[in-house]
């Protein structure tokens, strides 16, 4: 039976009813992770590998001490076996050859270790750990510029103070080195990678997880890497901890330990042409 509609003027039959289309359910929104402000540092910001972490604030310490032991006898054994005795911190700045060598063949201590003991940590990769990811283009260049604007300012000050530039002892090191492939081999290649594997590398991460925090592990690290350069005095010593600040802060802004490494060997070739214009002079 046909029904009319008074109102509309139009007939209609219940087969024409159209069902009430079911109510559309919302889609869900997908979460987009968030985005790290520009000024978070890298190294903060960047998730470990399957959300793992470094060894604690102890065993970090105790690790990086005995690879320190390590290095220090493999460094021993190098030079008893280059001279046939053991060799002491005056043999090697008299001997700068017998110094660059016992550096070369010392490196692989550092480097091996800090692999081998952030690769035994469960959950956390190792180039993770280590920050061994290659820096930016833009990151190289401008810290390149700032170390050289810190090494000019620090050399003013060294000339200010009645200083030399270039420390008295390592004068005469550069002197014997025999071979300048040699001690730039030593100096921009292995002192670089020794240290900074070690120092910004895994003693940096450990305790950068730690409750010391950020603060923590650049000034640790920059006074434990100050101390083991005995071979200055407490002015070229205390030198070494700025550098070692500069450094940390590098590893911390930009996770990058190969930046670390980078900027190491520029000051070290910064040293040497200084060693070179004074040994040249006179």
């Amino acid at each position: 039976m046909e029904s009319r509609d008074g109102d509309e003027g139009r007939f209609s039959t219940p087969c024409d009813l159209r069902e009430e289309s079911p109510p559309r359910q919302s889609q869900p929104t997908s979460v987009l992770p968030l985005e790290v402000p520009k000024s978070e540092p890298r190294e903060v910001a960047r998730r470990t590998d399957r959300g793992g972490k470094p060894w604690g604030l102890w065993a970090t310490v105790g690790f990086g001490t005995l690879i320190m032991v390590l290095w220090s006898v493999a460094q021993g054994f190098a030079g008893a076996v280059l001279t046939g005795r053991v060799v002491t911190m005056s043999d090697l700045l008299a001997r700068g050859w017998l110094f660059a060598w016992i550096t070369i063949l010392g490196a692989p201590v550092t480097v091996v270790g800090s692999v081998v003991l952030a690769g035994l940590r469960k959950g956390i990769g190792i180039s993770a750990y280590l920050g061994l990811e290659w820096p930016r283009v833009s990151d190289i260049l401008r810290w390149f510029v700032i170390l050289l604007g810190l090494i000019a300012a620090m050399d003013l000050l060294s000339w200010a103070l009645g200083r030399p530039v270039v420390p008295e002892p390592m004068i005469p090191m550069f002197r014997t080195a025999g071979s300048l492939p040699l001690i730039l081999l030593a100096l921009v290649v292995a002192a670089p990678l020794a240290e900074e594997f070690l120092f910004r590398g895994f003693i940096f991460k450990g305790l950068l997880n730690s409750r010391l925090g950020a603060i923590g592990a650049i000034g640790f690290t920059a006074l434990a890497w100050g101390a083991i350069h005995l071979q200055y005095d407490a002015y070229g010593i205390a030198a070494v901890m700025v550098i070692g600040i500069f450094f940390g802060l590098v590893r911390w802004r930009t996770g990058s330990l190969w930046l670390c490494v980078l900027i190491h060997g520029l000051m070290n070739v910064s040293a040497t042409i200084e060693a070179m214009i004074i040994i040249s002079r006179g």
